[in-house]
Parts: structure tokens; C-alpha cells; sequence
């Protein structure tokens, strides 16, 4: 399954890409087509910052309210990985990042990635090797060196 993602992105992606873009330049012309590979990056990044901003922020609130920040932990992946998709040339991978940059979009993308990862977990751990030893119950212990930890209650 690994070899196939990765001859999806190192063959089939870049490939659509050039095709896509290829058909681009025919409709409206080269420069043009550049010009706007240029501008949908620069808005993009733009756009990636001002979210990874507003995620940071809500990372600080979650901490600061004793909560684990594992949403916005995600979100800010989501984001970090549109903002290289807007960097890398082609119309498919701009279309992508937006999906993961925008807020809407990016909240059914991160449904997908917290139940991916729910699953992969309970996969693994039915997977341990063998059962779980059982803890030995003992009995009250026996301190041999006379030393007693006590706290005094007035």
C-alpha cells in the first residue's frame, strides 16, 4: 500500500499537475498562467499564516484552560501541509491547500484524520504481542529500614 501512495505522488500528481496547467496555458496563455501559479501562492501562504496565527492563539487558550490541545494540534498540521501545497507549482495542489487552509473544508479533512488515527490505535493495540501479564497483588509491605514517610495532622 506504501509503494502506491508514494508512486501516486512521485509519478501520477506531478503528471496531472503538468497536465492541468499545460491545458491552462492554452485557455488563457503562459504568462498568464504563471502569473497566476505566482499569485495563488503568495495569497495562500498569506492565507496559511493568518490561520497557523488563529490556531496558535487557540492552542494558548486550551493550555492556559488546562485542556490537552489535540484539535488544534491537527488543525495546525492541516494547515502546515496547505501552506507546502500552495508553495509547490500546479493548479490541483492549490486546490488541495485550500481545502486544507479554509476552516470549513479543513473540519471534515480533520474528521478524517482524528478517526484514521482512533483507528490505527485500536488496530495496534489489538495487535500487542500476546496477553497482558497480570500484576502480582501483594501484600503490605514491610519497610526494613525503619524509616516511615508520615505527614503530621493537627
Amino acid at each position: 500500500m506504501g509503494c502506491l501512495v508514494l508512486l501516486f505522488f512521485l509519478v501520477f500528481f506531478p503528471y496531472a499537475e503538468f497536465v492541468v496547467m499545460g491545458k491552462v496555458a492554452a485557455r488563457i496563455g503562459v504568462f498568464e498562467t504563471i502569473l497566476l501559479l505566482f499569485t495563488s501562492a503568495i495569497l495562500g501562504t498569506s492565507l496559511a499564516r493568518h490561520q497557523g496565527v488563529k490556531i496558535l492563539q487557540r492552542i494558548q487558550v486550551s493550555l492556559t484552560e488546562g485542556r490537552p490541545p489535540t484539535i488544534e494540534m491537527v488543525d495546525g498540521l492541516l494547515v502546515f501541509l496547505g501552506g507546502v501545497l500552495f508553495v509547490l507549482p500546479g493548479f490541483i495542489s492549490d486546490i488541495l491547500g485550500l481545502i486544507l487552509v479554509f476552516p470549513l473544508t479543513r473540519f471534515g479533512v480533520r474528521w478524517f484524520v482524528l478517526r484514521g488515527f482512533q483507528a490505527h490505535i485500536l488496530s495496534s493495540r489489538s495487535q500487542a504481542a500476546g496477553p497482558v501479564p497480570a500484576v502480582p497483588q501483594r501484600g503490605p509491605s514491610i519497610n526494613k529500614g525503619g524509616a516511615v514517610d508520615a505527614e503530621v495532622i493537627e
